[in-house]
């Protein structure tokens, strides 16, 4: 049964010592920032955890079938559109897998031209624009709560005062993990992202650098001392899928 994680504190908290999954880090961080909150946003499930953000899904565990039928029903009825596991089994026909890859290098080099946690409105503005189907006022609030709590920084190159590379930096247990890396569509095959990349990579010395990524940028990554780890699953859940 899915309970709210409020209601079930104590079980909730001994979940994430079962795992060390990446989507274990990733709700853990994201808890820890929002713990002080009524936590609306978190679930428990027998020996899995949930995360809900606005109409997405992260889901920390694997599920068995009876299982897995409550966590589509839970879904349809929270209007969630996006179901993001570690299971690459579940009944929904539109998935996406994407990479976790590890960092394998010696270490980056450090780029005084890159700007941190300065101007989350315009660095939101960037991301959207290079993540088409982001929305800015979730994307923005995202950015603001993560570096306002501590939890993340953001990074990026300007040129004339605009953005032209980023990437934001998320800090989980042992672990930093990369997302939204992009570059303004007339700077790309510049090496700007790589410039960003092991900026941060420099600025973590001691933890594992970990990043997602599509199918068709492993072979970008892996030249920049990357290699695969795992998979994700991205579901897309529709109403006559769900």
């Amino acid at each position: 049964m899915i309970t709210t994680a409020s209601s079930q504190l104590e079980k909730f908290n001994e979940n994430f010592d079962k795992q060390n999954s990446f989507l274990t880090q990733k709700i853990k961080a994201e808890y820890r920032s929002d713990k002080n909150s009524v936590l609306n946003n978190f679930y428990c499930f027998d020996d899995c955890n949930i995360m809900l953000m606005g109409e997405n899904l992260s889901v920390c565990g694997n599920l068995n079938d009876v299982q897995v039928e409550e966590l589509l029903s839970f879904c349809q009825f929270l209007g969630v559109y996006g179901l993001e596991c570690g299971q690459d089994n579940l009944p929904i026909a539109h998935r996406d897998t994407m990479h976790l890859m590890k960092y394998t290098g010696n270490g980056g080099q450090r780029c005084p031209e890159i700007l941190k946690n300065e101007n989350l409105y315009q660095f939101s503005q960037f991301s959207v624009a290079n993540f088409p189907g982001a929305a800015f006022n979730m994307v923005y609030s995202y950015f603001a709560r993560k570096v306002n709590n501590g939890i993340a920084d953001i990074y990026f190159l300007t040129h004339n005062s605009k953005i032209v590379s980023g990437a934001v930096a998320t800090h989980f247990d042992d672990s930093v993990y990369l997302t939204f890396v992009s570059t303004a569509k007339n700077f790309r095959r510049q090496g700007l992202a790589k410039k960003v990349i092991e900026h941060i990579i420099s600025q973590y010395p001691e933890k594992d650098i970990i990043l997602m990524c599509e199918n068709e940028l492993t072979n970008f990554y892996t030249k920049l001392n990357f290699e695969k780890t795992g998979q994700i699953y991205l579901y897309k859940l529709r109403e006559e899928h769900i």
